[in-house]
């Protein structure tokens, strides 16, 4: 399958559609029943996370979210106009015990227990990407 791109304002406004829209694209995928609500909280997870410290939620900045099917998954790609790198900031492991309660890192936290698999890293640009894989079982 070709993938499809949004390129939406960070904005907040915009949160609710994109979760509808990544719930309805789950489901015509083959996300069953109740894990479309779980895709579309681990996704909006990196998308606020984009929007907030990618783009210190300026509207003019842009957040691009690409979808694409894959054999047995569906992968999406969240990119923002920041520059983070993951493996020389902090943020990019969150915390356990104590640091749990940080309000650093807490987004990551929930896409990585809901999707099993996220990373981050900077595309070709240099601009900060965020991978999450969800399997189709």
């Amino acid at each position: 399958m070709e993938a499809v791109e949004l390129r939406i304002p960070s904005s907040e406004s915009f949160l609710e559609a994109v979760q509808v829209f990544v719930e309805k694209i789950g489901a015509s995928f083959g996300v069953r029943g109740d894990e479309t609500t779980s895709l579309s909280i681990a996704v909006l997870e990196l998308v606020k996370n984009a929007m907030e410290h990618g783009n210190d939620m300026d509207p003019d900045k842009h957040v691009t979210i690409t979808i694409s099917r894959q054999p047995g998954r569906i992968d999406f790609q969240i990119v923002d106009t920041g520059t983070w790198q993951p493996e020389k900031e902090p943020g990019y492991e969150p915390g356990e015990g104590e640091k749990l309660f940080s309000s650093r890192g807490r987004g990551v936290l929930i896409a990585r227990n809901l999707a099993r698999w996220v990373e981050f890293d900077l595309d070709p640009n240099g601009k900060t990407r965020a991978k999450l894989v969800w399997p189709l079982v």
